[in-house]
């Protein structure tokens, strides 16, 4: 009876692929193929079985020192995986600290400047009112446009038409007169 790739590899308990490549390795013809499968006879069937049985039986014998071998590799992999872990944790622990950390600063400033905000809006409010308080008690403060250029001059002029020097005190000597 003939056999395919996919039942020959569960007769022998190994994977499709390795048939495919044994077969392509040493030139084996399928003595049909139908729907893409291919089909092997006997004589080949048997030569593909012998050839897996062999290698079984070699790697049998192998096996005890292969899983001493594997088990120390696992072990070691495993170890460095629970490294890696255990730094990666302590990565996410330190980066979570520090979101938090930068979380509250930003909490802090928003609250500073919501005060600042609120601090400035009150002094513009207090400044309105104290403008709106001084109009009302002194209404020609807004249209005094009176020029205190010459109350400074220390000239005065004299009723006999000359100049007459004096000091910042004149008025008070003219008032004696």
């Amino acid at each position: 009876m003939d056999k395919t790739v996919p039942e020959l590899a569960e007769e022998l308990d190994i994977n499709k692929l390795r048939i495919y490549r044994y077969i392509k390795k040493n030139n084996i013809k399928p003595i049909r193929t139908d729907k893409n499968v291919q089909y092997f006879d006997k004589t080949s069937s048997d030569e593909i079985l012998n050839h897996f049985k062999d290698v079984a039986g070699i790697n049998i014998s192998n096996d005890t020192e292969n899983d001493t071998t594997s088990n120390t590799a696992e072990n070691s992999l495993i170890e460095l995986k629970d490294s890696i872990i255990s730094r990666q944790d302590k990565e996410i622990e330190q980066l979570y600290r520090q979101v938090e950390s930068l979380q509250s600063t930003i909490e802090q400033q928003n609250k500073q400047f919501d005060q600042q905000q609120q601090l400035e809006l009150e002094s513009i409010r207090t400044f309105k009112k104290n403008i709106m308080i001084d109009s009302e008690y002194h209404p020609d403060t807004e249209s005094d446009t009176h020029d205190t250029s010459n109350d400074t001059k220390s000239d005065t002029i004299d009723t006999r038409g000359g100049i007459k020097k004096s000091g910042l005190f004149a008025w008070l000597k003219r008032s004696n007169k």
